[in-house]
Formats: structure tokens, sequence, C-alpha cells
């Protein structure tokens, strides 16, 4: 055996030993070949993580994409939830959409104000942090909700673990007579890391800043509990 490793690490005989030139040049290609496949392998992580699957909502009413990852549990033509099952946390970060059509007289804050009051009710410890005016679509008004709940992902299970803090933010807009709330929601302590994920789904609504929004509007104190929560995007 160590007959065998003398003769891969020492020099050939018959063969010259590279001169000073020789030597540089070769380490500068296996230099630049290790760099070429580090740019490589970054590039194709990078794709990977930004991959995305269209889905139509209202026949073709709104196309939103989610990343090619997650999985598509529900898709009714109305609405979808897109999950993370590769999330870190008990509580896999998702993306809910739900649609209806507006009410008569019905305007987007009064739509904020109502989803509001049903997630109190519905949310543990709900509390909502701030509202912003943004815009989708290209120039859709739109409002950006942030919020927290706590969530027991394990009950269903019948396993006994630790409630989740959850941070979510609903997008709310109007197009074609329908509003439309997409949902996004993680474990608090995840949040930031999910931001390449959620991008992937507010890019393709096209999510800016109102051109000319008045004052972000705080919250309006909805909460299931006296409970309150740090944080927010």
């Amino acid at each position: 055996m160590t007959m065998w490793i003398d003769r891969l690490i020492k020099p050939s005989p018959t063969n010259e030993a590279p001169g000073p030139r020789e030597q540089l040049r070769n380490d500068i290609a296996v230099i630049v070949t290790v760099l070429f496949a580090l740019f490589l392998a970054l590039g194709i992580r990078n794709q990977v993580y930004t991959a995305s699957r269209l889905v139509s909502i209202h026949e073709g009413g709104l196309r939103i994409a989610h990343p090619e990852r997650w999985v598509l549990q529900s898709n009714d033509g109305a609405g979808l939830i897109a999950v993370n099952l590769g999330s870190p946390s008990t509580y896999d970060s998702r993306v809910e959409v739900t649609s209806r059509p507006l009410h008569p007289d019905e305007t987007l804050e009064r739509a904020r104000f109502e989803r509001g009051l049903k997630l109190a009710t519905e949310l543990s410890s709900y509390r909502e942090m701030e509202a912003a005016q943004m815009e989708v679509l290209n120039g859709i008004p739109a409002l950006v909700t942030t919020y927290g709940f706590v969530a027991d992902p394990t009950r269903d299970a019948g396993v006994t673990g630790l409630p989740v803090v959850v941070e979510a933010q609903d997008i709310l807009f109007v197009k074609g007579g329908m509003l439309y709330v997409v949902s996004l929601r993680a474990d608090a302590v995840d949040w930031e890391a999910n931001a390449r994920d959620f991008a992937v789904i507010t890019n393709s609504l096209r999510l800016r800043p109102a051109k000319s929004p008045s004052a972000a509007t705080s919250a309006d104190g909805f909460s299931s509990s006296a409970a309150t929560l740090e944080g927010g995007n």
C-alpha cells in the first residue's frame, strides 16, 4: 500500500518537473475551474430558489405565482393554499389566496376593517400591527396589513408541542369587481428567512409602494386577547 501511495505523490521519473511558468499556469487553470464550478453551483441554487409556478384564479382573472418547491394543497378556482413543507418550524410557511365579489358601496378600507374583525374571532391572540397603502398589478390600489397570532399546529396531529407565534401579511385589492386577499404567513422567528419565497409571490403581483400614499394607518386595536406581539414588517 505504501508503495502505491509513493507512486501517486512522487513525480514520475520519466517526466520533467514543470517549471515556474508552467506551475503558475496550472495553478491559474485550477483556480479558474474551481471558481467556474462555484458560480455554476450558485446559479443552479438560485434557479431552484426562484423557480415558480403560476396559478390562475377565476379563470385568469388573477394569475399569481408561488415557489415551485411549495405544495399546492387546494385550488378551487376562487382561491388557493400553497405550503412549504420544508419549513423548519412546526408551522409551515404558506400563502393563502381568497376572493369574493365586492359588496355594493363597499370600499377597500371597509373590507380590511371587516376582515380584521373576522380574524380577531378566528385566531388566537390576534393583533393587527400596521396597515400601509400600496399598489399591485401596475397601479391597482392595495392595502397591506401586518398582524400576528398564535397557532398550535401540533394539536391536530395529536402531538404535544409548543404554540407558535405567527407573523402574517394580508394584501387586499379589488380587480374586476372581485376582492382578493393574498395572505402570507410564517413562524415569526423564520419570517426573514422566508423573504426570498415571499418575494416570488409579491413580485408576481408587482407589489409596489403607492405613488401618492397618504400616511400609513396604524393598527385599529383588533385583538382577541390582551397579549401583544413585537415585530412586524
